[in-house]
């Protein structure tokens, strides 16, 4: 990925652990970020974790020339620098003292601002290894840190005090086990299991992936120019894509990690730069009341744990007048024929979770206070073998998930028109609501 490219599945992963070792060890009074994308990210996730806002920190980036370059060197004479002082200025090392006056200024700013306050940072190698050696006066010698590693500095009794510099304990098996979304068996495990998988088959989102319902969507949400959007459970982020064009910006979120690279990738390759890409769980939103003009769904209600909770966190962070639109497949409002489909989608996918008639849907969204303007229910024809790939189904899944449809033909018991071609191939219909709901006022 590029310079300034989001984390990867590894990368999100360890961000996790290291919010979950801030949480435990340290009571931060703010939480700052440089303005590189990875950070960012990085910075929501741990503030999510412990609470506290993000505040977006010009200054702490790393170096984009190779300053290192500039650093004295001793060819086989491992003790030559000893006691060294060297010191770098604008004549000799112009790059490394350009880097290290960005820096000062910085961190001469964070000090004026936070006085007395405990402040977490995120930042990069270059960074904290040049602030390390600015304090303590060890220019000659570079300063390794790796991604995810902690470094603790104090102001105390008038002297700067290294505490400890790439703490990466957390990073490993641990005697008191991180409080991790996959941490511990249960729904929110199951379901970043199955979109981690299924990250791994899918092709990056491309601009040619706008199909019709997709089209239809954006055109049902009729984005402006000014929009702030928010993408919830974006995948691989085909729905974000499909509405960035048309809005000013818009954060896509998602629960996997591997359907966030891929979302990353994506992004990359469409040279999307008004498209952020966040981790976040859709029914514990971060910090962002009254902040969007539209929120998409699509594909998202069987997966969440409460589709109440779901629609009042989309109505928290949509602002007076705002959108929200859903793209949803739905099951028969006759309980019996939507039990039938929603356990083959289950026998197909462990993570689907329940499936709603158009009822309680709408139902839904009214007890939240959003009113619905528009809902129009529609009718998609679909290959059976492309749906069991999508959900990265092996073999026996997919004999059993045929047999379960072979047998509810008759009576059409599921609801799905489901059908045996003359060679006996299955072909059927999935319903699916797409709905406007709009945020009053009060």
């Amino acid at each position: 990925m590029g310079e300034n490219s989001g984390l990867t599945e590894l990368g999100w992963h360890q961000t996790h652990l290291v919010a979950d070792w801030l949480a435990r060890n340290v009571n931060a009074d703010a939480l700052l970020a440089s303005t590189l994308t990875h950070a960012i990210q990085t910075a929501e996730v741990i503030g999510q974790r412990i609470g506290v806002p993000v505040e977006v920190f010009p200054g702490f980036e790393e170096a984009d020339q190779p300053y290192w370059q500039e650093l004295p060197i001793a060819p086989d004479q491992p003790l030559a620098l000893w006691d060294s002082r060297w010191q770098p200025d604008a004549e000799h090392a112009p790059l490394y003292a350009a880097f290290r006056e960005k820096l000062r200024k910085a961190l001469a700013r964070l000090l004026e601002e936070h006085e007395n306050q405990t402040v977490i940072v995120v930042s990069h190698g270059g960074a904290i290894g040049t602030i390390l050696r600015s304090l303590f006066g060890g220019h000659q010698m570079p300063v390794f840190t790796e991604n995810g590693g902690v470094t603790q500095v104090a102001w105390q009794e008038g002297r700067w005090r290294l505490i400890c510099h790439n703490e990466r304990a957390h990073l490993t098996e641990s005697s008191t086990p991180a409080v991790l979304p996959w941490s511990a068996p249960g729904r929110a495990r199951t379901v970043i299991d199955h979109f981690d998988r299924v990250a791994a088959i899918m092709s990056p989102a491309s601009s040619a992936q706008l199909d019709a319902g997709l089209r239809a969507l954006v055109a049902l949400a009729a984005p402006r120019p000014a929009d702030k959007a928010l993408d919830i459970g974006t995948g691989i982020g085909a729905v974000a894509f499909a509405f960035a064009p048309h809005v000013a910006h818009v954060t896509a979120i998602d629960i996997s990690p591997a359907m966030l690279e891929r979302a990353e990738q994506s992004r990359q390759g469409l040279a999307a730069v008004n498209m952020a890409i966040r981790w976040a769980d859709a029914i514990t939103l971060p910090h962002w009341e009254a902040t969007f003009d539209l929120v998409t769904c699509r594909d998202l209600c069987p997966y969440v744990r409460d589709t109440a909770a779901l629609f009042a966190q989309s109505r928290r962070v949509l602002k007076v007048g705002g959108r929200l639109v859903l793209d949803e497949l739905i099951g028969s409002e006759n309980p019996v024929k939507r039990a039938t489909h929603q356990a083959i989608e289950t026998q197909r996918d462990p993570a689907f979770g329940k499936l709603y008639s158009e009822s309680e849907i709408e139902l839904r969204l009214k007890e939240c206070g959003l009113r619905i303007e528009r809902a129009e229910v529609y009718d998609r024809s679909v290959d059976p073998e492309e749906w069991l790939t999508q959900a990265a189904a092996n073999k026996d899944t997919r004999t059993a998930v045929t047999k379960m449809m072979q047998e509810s033909i008759d009576g059409d018991a599921t609801g799905l028109r489901i059908q045996r071609g003359k060679n006996g191939e299955i072909t059927f219909t999935q319903r699916r609501l797409r709905l406007l709901a709009r945020a009053p006022a009060g």
